[in-house]
This record gives structure tokens, C-alpha cells and sequence, in this order.
């Protein structure tokens, strides 16, 4: 097994180096996975009492996380006695934040429903804007974000701030589309990598980070596009449609474990994908409507849920990876 993840870092080096597309495609790794990877008993509700709970993210200690309408971000720290453990304001307002994760420095980036932006958050600094704007026209409520190792940011925007009061501020959509971007934070360069999607939503990185995988809440699909090193994507395809009316419940946030599983919030909860087959192999039923979702913990095995007004917890047999969820820090 380490020669095989010794060859795959290698042929990402080098795609990532030479700026190849779907020439160089991030093979798919995914084993057998046995039954059993989320540990339905163990699931249990960490935080409640909110309006709208978006945009979990592990800081290595802590799960942050918004209430959108509330205009609020929370740090909720496990561990702690009943009321130290209490969620606790990260800083408000939030401008309405909706996703969040972190940059290669561990500073919390945010996707503001209310100002149209991503910005970067630092109890030094305040909230400082990245990117508000694509060809001179502002961005409408940018959804959420992962950061990729080399420090390009990945993000969706779709229109759900727009017209609503109660997820971000009424303004008119100059860009005209859902779009799905990757910016380059140096050079101040953007990529639209997609603008058919009808509402792109969460997105993760696969475990090299040549693959991008999008959620569409619209038509609750999940998609795959192969990745080059200046951003720019080919080889779009449907990974699966987890289209089923008789549950409750959206595509919505996507994370990916070390294997290269996918997990997304589905009708019913949450449910773990098959890439390459294109299927769902376990789902997670929630008390409430899942929202959004983050790998935390000591060693990113706990799967932190947002579901309406609910945090839930549950802990499963993976490992987590990815910019918005931060390995504990070493002693």
C-alpha cells in the first residue's frame, strides 16, 4: 500500500507541475469499502436552538459554523463540561457567511451569502475581503469554498442571497448565472469553471486534488471535473442522482474521505458515494433536514452535520481530508 500512495503523490507532483488536463487524470482509488463506515448509534446532537445552521469546518480543535440568518458564526469546542462547551460567537455579523474553511495559513475563509464575497477572517484582523467581483460584475452570495494545498481557492455562486432576506440582502444578479470559480489569490486570476449548473452548492477536493466534485442542489446530482494546475477544469461528468422526492432533504454540502469516497447530504441525511461506480453504498438517516457537513475530531473520523436548527455528531470507521477540516496540532 505505501507504493501505491508513494506512485499517486508522485503523478500528482507532476501534473500539478506540467498544467496537464485529462490527459493525466487522477486515477480513482477506492477499495472495497466494508458495511458499517458511519456508526448510525452513535449519532448525537452536539448543538441546537438556531434559525439556519450552514458551513461546518474543523479548526483542529473546534467545529465553526454559521447560523445565515442569524448573521452569526459559532466556535463550538467538544469535550468541555455542558456549558463551557456551549457554542460560543466567533464574531458577528457574519454578512450572512454560509460556507467556510481554511487557507494553507489556518485563517478561516468564509462564502457571505449577504455581501456577495469571500473573505478572510482573523480575531487580529476583522474580515477582510478576497474576491467579490468576476469580469467587473459583483459575485451574487458565493455558497461555499475549499482551498486546494498549493493555495488556490475553489468556490460556488449561486443566486439563493439574492432575492431572500432571510439567507442574504435583496440584489439584483449582475452576473446572470450559477457559477462555479477557481481564483488564484496571487494573481488575481479567475476561473469559471462552469456556469450550467442550475444551483451549485457544496464541493470538495478527491485526495491528490485533481478532481473537483459539485453538488447541485437544484437537480440533486453530483458532479466531477478533472482539474489542471492554473485551475481550469475538463471532463465534466455526472457522478450520481440522488433524486428522491418522498424524503426530505437536498444534495447540499460534499466532503470526500481518505479513500476517496464521497459524502454529501442527500434526501433522508446523509449519504457516502462511489465515484467510480456511481452509486450510494450507506446513507445516514437525521432527525432533521442535513445542510451541510465536516470531518472533525482528533482524528478526523467524527463527521459533524448541520441540519436546520440542530449541530449533530456521528462517528464512522474513515478519515476525513480536505481544507475545511485542520488535523489537531502537534504537541
Amino acid at each position: 500500500m505505501g507504493k501505491v500512495v508513494t506512485l499517486a503523490v508522485g503523478l500528482a507532483a507532476m501534473v500539478m507541475a506540467s498544467g496537464a488536463q485529462a490527459e493525466a487524470r487522477e486515477p480513482i482509488m477506492v477499495p472495497v469499502a466494508p458495511p458499517g463506515i458511519l456508526i448510525p448509534e452513535s449519532l448525537e446532537l452536539v448543538a441546537t436552538g438556531y434559525t439556519f445552521t450552514e458551513g461546518p469546518a474543523w479548526d483542529g480543535a473546534r467545529l465553526i459554523f454559521s447560523d445565515i440568518p442569524g448573521d452569526t458564526v459559532y466556535a463550538y469546542t467538544p469535550g468541555a463540561s455542558e456549558n463551557a462547551g456551549a457554542p460560543k460567537v466567533l464574531y458577528t455579523p457574519s454578512a450572512m457567511a454560509n460556507g467556510h474553511t481554511f487557507d494553507r495559513a489556518g485563517n478561516l475563509l468564509n462564502a457571505e451569502h449577504g455581501s456577495g464575497a469571500l473573505t478572510r477572517w482573523t480575531s487580529e484582523t476583522g474580515r477582510q475581503v478576497i474576491v467579490e467581483a468576476y469580469e467587473g460584475k459583483h459575485l451574487s452570495s458565493p455558497n461555499d469554498v475549499v482551498v486546494r494545498s498549493d493555495g488556490m481557492i475553489f468556490f460556488t455562486d449561486p443566486p439563493y442571497g439574492l432575492g431572500s432576506p432571510y439567507q442574504g440582502v435583496q440584489r439584483q444578479n449582475e452576473v446572470g448565472f450559477s457559477g462555479v470559480f477557481a481564483f488564484n489569490e496571487t494573481t488575481g486570476r479567475m476561473v469559471l469553471i462552469d456556469d450550467m449548473l442550475s444551483r451549485p452548492n457544496g464541493l470538495a477536493l478527491s485526495p491528490l486534488e485533481l478532481r473537483l466534485y459539485v453538488g447541485d442542489t437544484a437537480t440533486q446530482t453530483l458532479w466531477a471535473y478533472e482539474l489542471a494546475a492554473d485551475g481550469t477544469a475538463s471532463a465534466k461528468r455526472q457522478v450520481a442522482d440522488l433524486t428522491d422526492d418522498s424524503k426530505p432533504g437536498r444534495v447540499d454540502g460534499v466532503r470526500v474521505d481518505s479513500t476517496g469516497l464521497v459524502y454529501t447530504t442527500c434526501p433522508g441525511g446523509i449519504c457516502v458515494v462511489d465515484p467510480v461506480k456511481g452509486e450510494v453504498i450507506e446513507r445516514l438517516a437525521t432527525p432533521k433536514r442535513a445542510t451541510n457537513l465536516a470531518w472533525g475530531g482528533p482524528d478526523l473520523s467524527d463527521l459533524y452535520i448541520t441540519a436546520l436548527t440542530d449541530v449533530y455528531r456521528v462517528k464512522t470507521r474513515a478519515q476525513g481530508i480536505g481544507s475545511s477540516s485542520r488535523p489537531a496540532p502537534s504537541r
